[in-house]
């Protein structure tokens, strides 16, 4: 990996919100090696939030808000809400789905059912039905003709 391939890296995983040591820890560096990297990307290095903004953050998060409505609503970057969430064990997980309810996505795709209809059965997404059924290998992303160049 070059240096320019390596800075890019570690610019990325501190902007996906990793601390330096983090970052120093899965790529086998050192904490100042890391620090170096991010001042040559010219990175904005996050400072420590005010503890206002955290206990509002906990509060907003406790209500039910997700990290991704906290973070709308107070003006900051989602993975900066999802560190302190993390931080106070407050990141809800999503659902599991059941294995029945994989094998009703399949058998009502197969029958014929639309996506829409059977996320709205099983009271899921859109998206984690596709998930599944690409999981199963019964999604194909349809590429009409016309949009396809030919020589």
């Amino acid at each position: 990996m070059t240096e320019e391939e390596l800075i890019s890296k570690v610019k990325n995983m501190y902007e996906e919100g990793l601390s330096i040591r983090a970052i120093a820890s899965q790529l086998g560096l050192s904490y100042s090696k890391v620090r170096r990297l991010l001042i040559k990307a010219k990175v904005k290095f996050r400072g420590k939030l005010p503890e206002d903004t955290v206990k509002k953050i906990l509060e907003l998060a406790k209500q039910g808000y997700s990290a991704n409505k906290i973070s709308k609503e107070l003006n900051l970057n989602f993975n900066t809400v999802l560190r302190i969430l993390k931080k106070h064990n407050l990141v809800r997980t999503k659902r599991k789905l059941k294995e029945d309810e994989i094998i009703r996505i399949k058998e009502e795709y197969i029958k014929g059912a639309s996506i829409y209809r059977i996320a709205k059965e099983l009271n899921i997404s859109t998206n984690l039905v596709v998930y599944h059924l690409k999981k199963q290998g019964l999604y194909k992303k349809v590429i009409h003709e016309s949009s396809s160049t030919s020589h």
